[in-house]
Order: C-alpha cells, then sequence, then structure tokens
C-alpha cells in the first residue's frame, strides 16, 4: 500500500509477526481443518501428534491460540494462552504470542514484559541453537515495535542493533533502525542506514523514497505550520530525488504522482501515474493508483474496469473494493448502484469496526436513492469520530439536502482545510461549501 497517498479507506496494517522454522506437518494442516469445523479437543489432538515428531512446533494451545485469534475469537484465543502458559510457563512461544495480542490491543507495559520474559528464557538449556536464534529474533522484533510505539527511540535503537549483530546483512532489520534514528532526528545517519540496507537487499524501497516517507510523516503530525511546511518541501525534494535515481523503478514515480494528488496538483500528477504505468502496465498497486488518478479527474468509466480488474484478481483487497464502490456509484445504470451497495455492504462485514466503511455504504445508498438509509450509515460513520475529508463531503451532501447547512458548513470547512492527503470529491467539496455558505443565516452584529 502506498505510504502517501491513502486510498479512501484505511484497515488496520498487521501487528509485528511471528516467524515458523519449517513447513508444518500434515498434522497441523488437518487440526486447522478441524477447528475449522469447530472440533476444538480433535484440533488439540492433531497438533500434539504433531509436536511429538517435531520439536520445532510451538505448544499445541500457542498454536490453537494464534490461530482463534485469527479466526476473531479473541476471549477463547486468550483462555487458551493463559492455560498453555500455565502448563509450560518456561516456553517463550507462549510469551511472544501472549505480546502480539498485548500489541494489538495497545497494551504496550504487556508486550514489553512479555516479550522481555521470552527473550531471557531463550537461554534455557532445553532449546537448540536455532530455536535460540528465533525466539531471540522474534522477540527483538517485537521489542523494537514496541519500544518504537512509545517512543522510546533509544531502546528501539538498542533491541535493533542487537538484531544486527545477530544478522549484519539483514537489510529489512537496517531499514527498521534507520527509521528509528529518523525518529532520532538525525536524518543524515537515517539515510546512511537506508542506503545500506538497500544495497544489503535491493527488493526493499530506494532509501529516496524511505526518506521521503519519513519526512511525510513528520509534516503529517507536525503542528507547527513553518515546520510543517519545512517538512513537506523535504518530502517532495526526496521523493524528487527517488524518481531521478530509479528511473526503471515504478514505485517512485507512482508515489510522487500519489503525493502531488494528494495535494490536489492533478495535472501535475499525471505524467508520473502514466510514466509508472509504462514501467509497471500490469502491477496492482499501479493499477490502483491509475484508478484513483482517473476518479479524481471525475473518470469514474474509465476506473471502473481497471478496479474491478483488481477486484478479481484480489478480492480481498479492501481499499480498492471501497474504490470500485465509488465508481460504480457514480454510474447512470441502475444495476451498478445496486451493486455499488452490495459490495459496499460486503465493506461492511468485513470491518464492522471501521467507520469508513460505512462512509463508503453510506454514499452508495445516497447515490442510489435511499437517502434513509444512507443517513443511519453516514451517522455511523460520523459517530466514530474518525471519518476522513471524503467521508465528511458524503455526510454534508446529505445535510444540504435535508436544509441542515450550518451542520453541513462545519463538515465541508474541515474537510476542505486539509490541504494534503487523498482527497477524491475535493472539487466537488469545494463547489457545495460555495453553495452553502450563501444559504448560512446573516450574523448580527452586537
Amino acid at each position: 500500500m502506498t505510504r502517501f497517498a491513502l486510498p479512501i479507506l484505511l484497515f488496520a496494517a498487521p501487528i509485528f509477526a511471528q516467524t515458523k522454522p519449517t513447513t508444518p506437518p500434515p498434522e497441523v494442516e488437518q487440526a486447522l481443518e478441524a477447528l475449522k469445523a469447530n472440533k476444538v479437543t480433535e484440533a488439540l489432538d492433531k497438533l500434539a501428534s504433531a509436536a511429538k515428531t517435531n520439536t520445532q512446533l510451538p505448544p499445541p494451545k500457542v498454536q490453537l491460540a494464534q490461530w482463534l485469534f485469527q479466526m476473531g475469537n479473541g476471549p477463547a484465543a486468550r483462555t487458551f494462552i493463559e492455560q498453555a502458559l500455565a502448563e509450560d510457563p518456561k516456553h517463550p512461544e507462549g510469551y511472544l504470542l501472549n505480546a502480539n495480542f498485548a500489541f494489538g490491543e495497545g497494551r504496550m507495559t504487556d508486550a514489553f514484559l512479555s516479550l522481555r520474559l521470552a527473550l531471557d528464557l531463550t537461554a534455557d538449556p532445553r532449546w537448540d541453537a536455532d530455536q535460540k536464534k528465533r525466539f531471540a529474533r522474534e522477540a527483538r522484533s517485537g521489542l523494537v515495535e514496541v519500544c518504537f510505539t512509545r517512543g522510546d527511540f533509544a531502546a528501539a535503537k538498542e533491541y535493533a542493533l542487537e538484531l544486527l549483530n545477530a544478522d549484519p546483512k539483514s537489510g529489512a532489520t537496517r531499514a527498521r533502525l534507520a527509521t528509528v534514528v529518523f525518529r532520532q532526528d538525525k536524518p543524515a545517519e537515517a539515510e546512511k542506514e537506508y542506503t545500506q540496507a538497500f544495497a544489503d537487499d535491493p527488493t526493499l524501497d530506494p532509501p529516496e523514497l524511505q526518506l521521503a516517507g519519513q519526512w511525510q510523516l513528520r509534516a503529517t503530525s507536525e503542528a507547527d505550520p513553518a515546520k510543517k511546511s519545512a517538512a513537506t518541501d523535504k518530502t517532495e525534494e526526496w521523493l524528487k530525488k527517488a524518481v531521478s535515481a530509479h528511473p526503471k523503478n515504478p514505485k517512485p514515480a507512482r508515489e510522487y504522482g500519489l503525493w502531488l494528488l494528494s495535494a490536489g496538483k492533478l495535472n501535475a500528477a499525471g505524467p508520473y501515474i502514466d510514466a509508472a504505468h509504462a514501467l509497471d502496465p500490469n502491477g496492482k498497486e499501479t493499477a490502483v493508483a491509475r484508478a484513483v488518478w482517473l476518479l479524481n479527474k471525475k473518470d469514474a468509466t474509465a476506473a471502473e474496469p481497471i478496479l474491478e480488474g483488481v477486484y478479481k484478481d484480489s478480492p480481498a483487497d479492501l481499499n480498492a473494493l471501497s474504490l470500485l464502490c465509488l465508481c460504480l456509484s457514480e454510474s447512470s445504470d441502475d444495476k451498478k448502484k445496486k451493486r455499488a451497495v452490495e459490495l459496499a455492504d460486503t465493506l461492511v462485514r468485513q470491518n464492522p469496526k471501521g467507520a469508513a466503511g460505512y462512509a463508503v455504504l453510506g454514499w452508495c445508498l445516497y447515490k442510489g436513492g435511499r437517502k434513509d438509509d444512507a443517513e443511519r450509515a453516514l451517522a455511523t460513520a460520523l459517530n466514530s469520530g474518525q471519518i476522513n475529508s471524503d467521508a465528511a463531503y458524503f455526510a454534508a451532501r446529505l445535510l444540504v439536502d435535508k436544509q441542515k447547512y450550518e451542520d453541513a458548513h462545519k463538515l465541508l470547512v474541515g474537510a476542505t482545510g486539509v490541504k494534503q492527503g487523498m482527497f477524491i470529491y475535493r472539487s466537488d467539496a469545494d463547489a457545495l461549501l460555495a453553495e452553502v455558505a450563501k444559504k448560512l443565516p446573516e450574523k448580527k452584529e452586537k
């Protein structure tokens, strides 16, 4: 997913992942199928059988807890992880998974303590060299993320350096170190580390693009207008360097094009989106970027087949699906409008706690003439307090129809006041704001 201009939906990124050392034996797959059929005892038996012949596998209840958590059954997952820790309190796997649970729920202290304990337990002589190495790597990787999230960049750097000492050629680890260093306000040192990371692992993003991303994050979080402007200038500077330094890599051109789009520079973005498409005509992210550009140009007809192709190949890509919903909602074909609502309903079912899904559903319902249903969906999005500019426009459009001009005006002022960030309906919102402003009652001077 692009770092500079997210599509209208933003779904949560995964928490730090555990790695498993080997391809699991057939009993593990059989256990998963048994669990899916709600045969918990059979699943545990299969896992126990597999663990007897493969000591590299996690304890059965730890594996079961992980699957249950992935299936959305958090309470059952926590029950099994507690049982696993009680049965074998000196096994790092249980604490690593418990840290994953805690991190995902924002319980950083719990995550930190579990990871520290897991790291300490790697010294137990019952583990072979490969197990010790893996447990230590996973614990330290988690500690980097926890300390980074807590803003303890000194500790995050310490754990990242320990990871590098164990694997000096890990480009991903060095890139993470570079990010930590950047947050310590050492951009020159970060540039050096990103450059070495890319040399060690050319599959990573180029260093210029990594630095552009860090400056963009700083610009987004900076409250001081002058510092925000300076960080924004740095973002564009490094994006231009990335495009120049890597002319055969489609990602710098794509990211710069999307960044320009997010700044409202539609015409300037076009050549870079086109350049990325020429270099990567079949890439999914490039296709989505091109569709976003077309939607900003109010050419939903051209964007629709592109997004249909992405949806066909990647039905689980909810961000692309949300864009397809918008395309279909703009059609004059009633069947397409109906399908937009059906697909938007899928968004909500897939992510029922996400405000953006309700916003898209609300807009599709509105465009389909179901204003009462649209109002309920948009109210859910508004009540979350997490809407983006497009969602604010959707809600304002409905409020104008209901002649609630002051409420609509507040939403539109907030939406159009955000100058950096993807806003597909920016021109519509500007026009609606001008229209609404004329309908507001004149304020009498005291």
